[in-house]
């Protein structure tokens, strides 16, 4: 088994003890665990609530991207997840027996991450060793929301626990606690978008057959004509197998083992392996594509899929979780500490939810590709496959993953450019770029490991001079100078005096040719939305 399931020690409510939390997070999933360790590294204390006495069991949210890399070497387990994890780069799409497509997701020189696959069980248990070890959270399995109360002032909680009840109030709580969790629909809150009415039968199981590592995607396989079925390796030799069902079929009868067992041989088969393998859990999955109208409602927030709902094609789902966490910790924390206005958590709906509809929209003719909802899409699919056996110019349709990140670029905290001589790169709203910054070679320092929870100032100089440093010394930030003629400096489009003002997450804020400590002054506030700009100058 490539995982040990323990029952969490449970805290009965007579127990508790200890200063009140700050936030209060339910469900400890990936995205509630890292909201909470992100909300740790500013300093702010959380409860996180969750009603299973365990890790989440399965495969799961499987795959990360590289953006998600990077905020998980932030939060402090970006080593542990790569020491355990899986990294891979090809993908293959086949139609019926034949290869029609090849993907190749190569990493850019000048980054250090890639695609990742590691099991939800694993990613939970890495999160939450982090966390606890951060003394700045307490994580309660076995604790379950009953009601909720969210007021003007603050959020108060009743709890149920198989030793009682008892009460629970925080400033501010964030939902994390999924699709069906109590917040969304106590709150009488409903998703906007499409839900498909298409089924996978998912797999996992164990496997040591070599084959090369990435995803697999078959269309009209022989054993399951006008279907599809997508095939990922994971670590620890399992393999995922995800089987669309025919639109007549009932999802528990092809749950049952004698159903499975029968499409996993027919697919090694098709493959030409031995079926040597260990059915370890099955689950069903319906695709859907949706999001609620706003993810902070009050003294409320929504988070991961307690917020949205993505289609699993593409590896969208758990992604958009981590960047939701990593988005909103640093607004919270600010507005918690009393240190910026609670209209600053207004961006967090504006930016994330931006991102998640851009994501749905490149999404969505994916998704009608693979999944066929009506009999005149299936038509068009088989033809458009037909096609592919001799022309290449469809391959577009087969790769989801090959999608830039999303740029913020009409966040409300944005500063505009007050020049026009800027290129397209790093401009405000967009994730800043990775680079070697200090002594070459594969384990060298990068830009990335020198951000924290603060704002930095990218100063570019003739020579990298760190002159910079104390022009902003009075300004709440920390000022990384760097040579403009260097890698980092042609990634950024910089010349010598070129400024970029960079969020916690990790987005630029603002960018001068030329800038003043006034001028940065004033785009601090707007990015904090604080209430007086004298505050800092």
């Amino acid at each position: 088994m490539y995982f040990t399931w323990q029952t969490m020690p449970f805290q009965s409510p007579a127990s508790l003890s200890g200063p009140a939390p700050q936030v209060v997070i339910v469900g400890a999933g990936p995205v509630g665990l890292a909201t909470a360790l992100g909300l740790a590294r500013h300093g702010v204390r959380t409860v996180v609530l969750e009603a299973r006495d365990t890790i989440s069991q399965g495969s799961r949210a499987l795959a990360m991207n590289r953006r998600s890399m990077q905020i998980l070497d932030q939060l402090g387990v970006g080593a542990r997840v790569l020491e355990k994890g899986l990294t891979w780069a090809d993908g293959w799409t086949f139609y019926g027996r034949e290869l029609v497509h090849s993907m190749a997701l190569s990493v850019p020189p000048h980054e250090k991450h890639g695609q990742t696959n590691l099991q939800q069980c694993w990613m939970e248990q890495l999160l939450l060793d982090e966390l606890q070890a951060s003394g700045l959270s307490e994580v309660r399995y076995q604790h379950r929301v009953a009601r909720i109360d969210a007021g003007d002032e603050g959020v108060r909680l009743a709890v149920s626990t198989p030793q009682g009840d008892y009460a629970l109030s925080a400033p501010y709580l964030v939902a994390a606690d999924g699709p069906r969790g109590a917040t969304r629909r106590s709150m009488g809150i409903d998703y906007e978008g499409t839900s498909y009415s298409q089924r996978f039968v998912i797999n996992d199981i164990l496997c040591k057959e070599p084959l090369p590592e990435g995803r697999r995607l078959f269309f009209s396989p022989p054993y399951l004509p006008g279907k599809t079925v997508l095939m990922h390796k994971a670590p620890f030799d399992m393999w995922r197998l995800d089987f669309q069902l025919m639109d007549d079929q009932d999802a528990e009868t092809e749950m049952q083992p004698e159903k499975v067992h029968a499409r996993i041989r027919a697919h090694f088969e098709l493959m030409g392996i031995e079926p040597r393998y260990e059915l370890v859990l099955t689950s069903v999955y319906k695709a859907n594509a949706v999001s609620l109208p706003t993810y902070n409602t009050g003294r409320v927030l929504f988070a991961g899929d307690a917020a949205h709902q993505v289609p699993i094609f593409g590896g969208r789902g758990v992604n958009h979780g981590y960047e939701d966490a990593h988005n909103l910790a640093w607004k919270l924390a600010r507005v918690v500490k009393g240190e910026s206005d609670a209209q600053l958590l207004d961006s967090y709906t504006q930016e994330r939810r931006g991102a998640l509809l851009a994501t749905l929209a490149e999404l969505t003719r994916t998704t009608i590709f693979i999944t066929t909802p009506s009999p005149g899409i299936a038509l068009v699919r088989e033809a458009i496959l037909s096609l592919s056996l001799s022309e290449n110019f469809l391959a577009n349709l087969f790769d989801p993953y090959a999608t830039p990140p999303h740029d913020c670029t009409d966040s409300p905290l944005n500063t505009a450019d007050a020049a026009g001589d800027f290129g397209p790169a790093c401009r405000p709203g967009a994730l800043v770029p990775d680079a070697v910054v200090g002594a070459a070679g594969e384990g060298g320092e990068r830009l990335y490991d020198r951000f924290g929870p603060h704002f930095t100032l990218i100063a570019f100089t003739e020579g990298g001079a760190s002159a910079q440093a104390a022009r902003f010394a009075a300004l709440p930030l920390r000022v990384q100078s760097f040579d403009a003629g260097s890698t980092l400096g042609r990634l950024f489009d910089a010349r010598p005096g070129s400024c970029y003002l960079v969020r916690p997450d990790n987005r630029v804020a603002a960018r001068w040719r030329e800038a003043t400590p006034e001028q940065v002054a004033e785009a601090l506030n707007l990015a904090l939305c604080a209430a007086r700009t004298e505050e800092l100058q």
